[in-house]
Formats: C-alpha cells, structure tokens, sequence
C-alpha cells in the first residue's frame, strides 16, 4: 500500500560532514532543491550525534548522510537510516593523480572499516604509497608524526583526515570527488523515499492492529515477538513486561506451526487461542497469535457488577457511582483480592467518560525502562529500538475513557514524578516528539497499602497522594463482610457452572460447602473465593456428584481447614455445639425437619445429610 499523494513532501537529507566535504555538498544543494530539502551539520562524532538526535527528536530529517569513521559511528548509533560515501576507484586514482603533483611519497590513510580497492594503485609506477588506517584521532596523530619523519609530502583521506594533516603542517588531498558526492547525493533522496514509504506502511499496520480489541502478537520463527498491538500490553502483563511468549504457553503451543483451542488457561483466565503461521512469498516467516478471553457464556453486565448483601458494601456502592460522577482521580485501597479492578469499572462506568474504552494497568508489571514509552507512546525514531512510525501510548488509547493504575504504590519516585505532570496538566508528550496530546480521561488508582503511611515513609511523593486522594474509597476485606459469602458464592457457582458446562446440584454444593466458607478468614479475599469456588466446580468431573465434592471437601480445599487442624479439640468443640443447635431446633419444633431447618438457615436436604452423619458417628 502506497500513501501516493499528488505533491509528495520532499525528502529532508542531512549531510553530517565537515570542512572540505561540507563544502562540496553545499555547492551541489541547488542542483537538488526542487526535489529535496539538504542540511549541513559541520560536526564529527559525539557532537554529531547531539546534533542528529535534536533533529530526529524534531521529527526534521528521514535520512542521514557523511562519510570516513564519522558514517560507521552514525550507522552504529541512529535509528534513522545513514548512508555513507565509499572510496570509488576513479576517485581514489583522481586523488593519487592530483597527490602526485605535490609529492611522489604519499601516504593513504582511511578508516579501518571502510573499503578501498588499493588494486588501482597498481597502474601507478612512479610513486610510493604507503597505506595506513586509522581507528580513532590518536591513532591518526601517531601516523602523522611518523611518516613526517620519513619524508612523506602529502595525505590523501577522508575530510577529517585533511583537517589534521593541515594541523601538522602537511598537504592533502581529499580522496572524495564532486561526482561522488553528486550520485550520493542522488542515491540519499531515492533510499530517503523508500524509507519514508515504509514508515507509512508500519503506522498503517501498527493502526489496523491497534484497531483489534483483542490481543494480537506476531513472532519470528525463532519465537521473539517481532509485533504487537496494545490490547496484548495492557490485557497480558506477563507479556507486557517480558515482550515474549515463553512462560505462558508449553513448548507443544510454540512450537506447533499452527495451533488452535477455545479453552486455554493464560496467566489464571480462560481464552481462545489462535495460532497460525505467517508466509510471505510461500515462505514461512514467522507466526501470528490471536487471544480471545473468556468466559464466552457471561455477560458483559455479570462480569462488571459488584455482588454483596451487606451494608458496608453498599455504602461502597454508592461511593463508588457518586465519586465516579465527578471529574476527579478516584483512589481505591484495599487488601489484595478484594476486588478493586471491579470497583474502578463501576466508577467508569458511572464517569462521563463511560461509552468510552476502560484501560487497565498493573504498574508493578511496567519496566521502569520502558514506563515513558508505554504510557506515553514514542515518536518515530525516538531511540534505537524504537519501531517505524511511532507508537500510541497506553494514556492516549484511554482518552476519553478511563485508565485505571492499580498498585500505583509500586512505582518509583522517578516515575511518581512524570505520572504527577499528567494528571496536573491533562496532556501527555510521547517520548521523542515535542506536540502533546490533551487527554479526557477518568483517573482511578489503587493501592494494596496504606499510601499515607508509604508517603511519611518517604516512599511516596507527597504532592502525588494529595493528588489522588481527594476522592478515597477503602474495600473492605471479606472477613469484615461475611454476609456478602453466601451471596457471592452463588454467583461464582453459577458463573463457573456456565464456563465449564459441568452438571452441578448446586442446593447440594452451596449449603455443602456453606459451615466451611463462614468459618474460613479469607487471606485472599474475594479472589482466594473465586478460585476455591472455580476448583470445586472443576472437580464434579472427578465425583460422581455434588454430594461427594461436598464430602471431598477436605482434600479439594484443605485451606480452609488448615486452622482446623491445628486444633482438633476445637473442631470436635465445633461440631459438638452444631449438634446441640440442631437438637434445640428439632425440639423447639417438635421434631418438624422443615421448620428446623429454616430456623437455622439451611436446606431440609443438609438437616437430613448432619443428622445421618451423628447416628453413623455413635
């Protein structure tokens, strides 16, 4: 795909050269000014490259051009492209013909990584060359004061080397032509072109890929992810801090040339993986992967909708859809677990911002390397590894919506900083580029600590947590809520049952599992719940039924049994005083099991399994 606009934009060459060479160059600029735009930097090495980068940061130059050592070290350091001028033959006999008529002893000193047919000299029998290379400034000094020494008359080079020999009172000859800098010159605006044309196709592809709400990676054979978009960085934080594949699927998934499952288990989420090899000219090059999350039976409703019973949480509720309504950062603390990524999509969702995308990070996940690049995207060209065309940040794929940071506690100071300029200013710079980008985004973070305390601590940035916390909104752990189990259990049950199409009795299993659930302390909160929850509906393919995973319950989930274990006179205590409670209800009513067993608050089925349990005990 070409972007064949009817007046193309010239392109903008930059010769970094100096002394003779920048010279001639000048010269030959208006034989080229209706087709392309050529500077002049007079520069060598380190300050040629402060000088490169302000215009690549400028966004002012597709293409570089110099020549001697000065081009190899702009090769090795540039993400722009650099051409070099080479040592023709008719050039370097042009240069001995002239060396001659000053000296019949001339030394040839080039760089040692530049190419030079000294098979041309051949034709030469009436002088002595002597040739000689160079790596660095020093070296070339020594060359000097020897062959003074020996009675060498004159020095053909590169622009950089005349400029020494004139320093050490010597003659020179440049050993570049007019010609040569000329078809340079030519050759620069046609392979400028050419890199511009694929710098355009890299942001088009780079765009249809950010397009996809899915994540998508493309690797190279060798498995190193060679492309990806930003559903992969902000959905996969395993990938988004490694930038590879290995660690989330087996050898047999990477090394398969195509691969395909709908239920694949990636960092504790159920997806649809859809792996494929990637040709190009009936070769294969490479692969291409695309993640689908699950669950496919829940709705998007179910998935973001708080469950709870008790009075706590619905003071939380309300919190949450009131801060959310305002234009300002929103702060959720709370332990791990308690579910603080579905309280920011309640506040999002209750935001003006809420048709727009939801953008959630982890910044414990981010390299501290890669922060400014990820949150606030790169220009083309920005640094080394930078891709063609720039990339979008992940705060400007959230404009207009939300961007939550979860366990923003995790950051540097350093990066504490840059994130307290964003919220101030509303704007973000992508790194390399000097336009900032306005952002209409609903700020929300979270933290698993108390941040006042990391903040007196020196930890973290006072100006930030004032920043954060005039909207703060504390989860409570699931311990201090134990009303909300009951509820929340059956909804996991229920979800659950939907994900993994296993025949559940789930009168059996909830009132089964109930005694064990309000005994438990929850370490892990609403999250230890889900996976305990998610692990016993999985297990009905092992029991032959709802009743035997309730009997098994031990062994699937011995955590919640562990203190138990620690004390067996206090379970046997327990169950003494569950007997007693129900030997009270059944005499209360008379022997009647139903009014027992709405008394105390669990089916006639369970009533009936803890009575059978006392008489097979005795």
């Amino acid at each position: 795909m070409d972007f064949a606009n009817v007046t193309p934009s010239k392109p903008r060459i930059c010769l970094i050269g100096n002394s003779k060479l920048s010279q001639i160059v000048h010269s030959l600029i208006g034989e080229f000014e209706a087709v392309a735009r050529i500077t002049i930097i007079d520069n060598i090495f380190n300050d040629a490259v402060r000088a490169a980068r302000e215009l690549i940061e400028q966004q002012q130059v597709d293409l570089f051009v110099s020549a001697g050592a000065n081009a190899f070290y702009l090769q090795d350091t540039l993400s722009v492209p650099v051409l070099g001028l080479r040592v023709s033959s008719a050039d370097l006999i042009q240069a001995m013909l002239t060396a001659r008529r000053i000296s019949r002893r001339i030394l040839l000193l080039t760089y040692e990584r530049q190419e030079t047919n000294l098979d041309v000299l051949k034709v030469f029998d009436d002088i002595e060359v002597t040739h000689r290379t160079y790596t660095t400034a020093d070296v070339i000094k020594e060359v000097f004061h020897q062959c003074r020494e020996d009675g060498y008359g004159v020095v053909v080079g590169s622009s950089y080397t005349c400029d020494l020999a004139d320093q050490w009172d010597m003659a020179s000859v440049l050993i570049y032509s007019r010609e040569s800098c000329r078809n340079l010159l030519r050759k620069a605006i046609r392979v400028a072109g050419q890199h511009k044309r694929q710098r355009q196709q890299a942001a088009l592809m780079q765009y249809v890929l950010d397009r996809n709400p899915h994540p998508v990676v493309f690797t190279n054979l060798d498995g190193s992810a060679v492309a990806w978009n930003a559903a992969a960085i902000a959905q996969i934080p395993r990938f988004a801090k490694r930038r590879w594949l290995n660690g989330l699927f087996d050898r047999k998934i990477l090394d398969a040339p195509s691969f395909r499952s709908e239920r694949l288990l990636i960092e504790g989420r159920l997806c649809a993986l859809d792996k494929e090899s990637f040709e190009f000219g009936g070769e294969t090059i490479g692969h291409v992967y695309g993640f689908q999350w699950s669950p496919v039976a829940e709705s998007q409703d179910d998935r973001r909708r708080l469950v709870f019973r008790s009075e706590r949480m619905a003071e939380v509720h309300n919190l949450l859809a009131t801060y959310g309504a305002t234009a300002g950062t929103v702060l959720l603390h709370g332990e791990t677990g308690t579910g603080k990524e579905l309280a920011a999509r309640c506040i999002h969702a209750s935001s003006e911002n809420a048709e727009g995308p939801f953008v959630a990070v982890n910044c414990s996940a981010i390299p501290l390397d890669l922060f400014e690049s990820e949150l606030f995207g790169y220009a083309d060209g920005a640094f080394t590894s930078a891709k063609s065309g720039g990339r979008s940040g992940l705060l400007e794929t959230a404009n207009h919506g939300s961007f939550f940071l979860d366990e923003i506690n995790s950051l540097p100071l350093a990066q504490q900083a840059k994130l307290l300029r964003v919220l101030q200013e509303k704007e973000v710079t992508p790194v390399g580029s000097r336009q900032t980008i306005a952002l209409d985004i609903k700020f929300i973070a979270a933290c698993n600590v108390d941040l006042a305390e990391e903040m007196r601590a020196g930890r973290f940035r006072e100006d930030l947590f004032y920043r954060l916390s005039t909207f703060s909104i504390r989860i409570p752990p699931l311990r201090e809520r134990p009303e909300d189990i009951a509820a929340l259990t059956t909804h996991m049950v229920q979800r659950e049952v939907q994900r993994y199409g296993v025949d559940v009795d789930m009168e059996v299993l909830l009132d089964g599992v109930a005694p064990a659930f309000r005994r438990y302390h929850w370490p892990g909160n609403v999250r230890q719940l889900e996976n305990i929850v998610e692990r016993l509906v999985v297990s009905h393919r092992l029991y032959r039924n709802s009743g035997a995973v309730v009997d098994a319950l031990p062994r699937v989930a011995p955590e919640l049994f562990a203190v138990a274990r620690l004390d067996r006179e206090c379970e046997g205590h327990l169950q003494m005083v569950e007997q007693e409670e129900i030997d009270r209800a059944l005499q209360m009513f008379g022997g009647n099991r139903s009014r027992a067993a709405d008394f105390l608050g669990i089916s006639q089925t369970t009533l009936w399994r803890r009575i059978k349990r006392r008489r097979l005990d005795r």
